[in-house]
């Protein structure tokens, strides 16, 4: 049985985790995206350490989606490894799953592994 499941990502702008959460919810991957714009991260990459403002994109959505979701934002992020991380609930409300679960497009190859 599919699960709710919150997918984080960061982005380097507000304005591209506003695309990605557009392309996302357009193509029914996912019912609703939190863009949280003013996060401060410091990391290391290719042996260097950064400092870099981003945005935070939580994304709602059903655990049978997370290859539609992971793999649209590959296809519109700019960075060359983007951080995509994705925590299952244990629980949650029936209205809620309701809602989630009918705002999310199940895709025939979805829907057959179900069957």
């Amino acid at each position: 049985m599919s699960k709710p499941l919150v997918v984080l990502t960061t982005t380097g702008s507000e304005q591209q985790a506003l695309s990605i959460a557009e392309e996302l919810i357009q193509n029914e991957y996912t019912a609703s995206v939190n863009i949280i714009p003013g996060l401060r991260t410091i990391y290391r990459f290719n042996g260097k350490i950064f400092d870099d403002d981003e945005t935070l994109m939580i994304i709602k959505t059903m655990s049978d989606s997370f290859t539609d979701v992971s793999e649209c934002i590959n296809r519109l992020h700019t960075y060359e490894i983007p951080e995509i991380m994705a925590i299952e609930a244990d629980k949650w409300t029936g209205k809620f799953f309701n809602w989630l679960q009918s705002n999310i497009h199940m895709t025939k190859a979805k829907q057959e592994t179900k069957n």
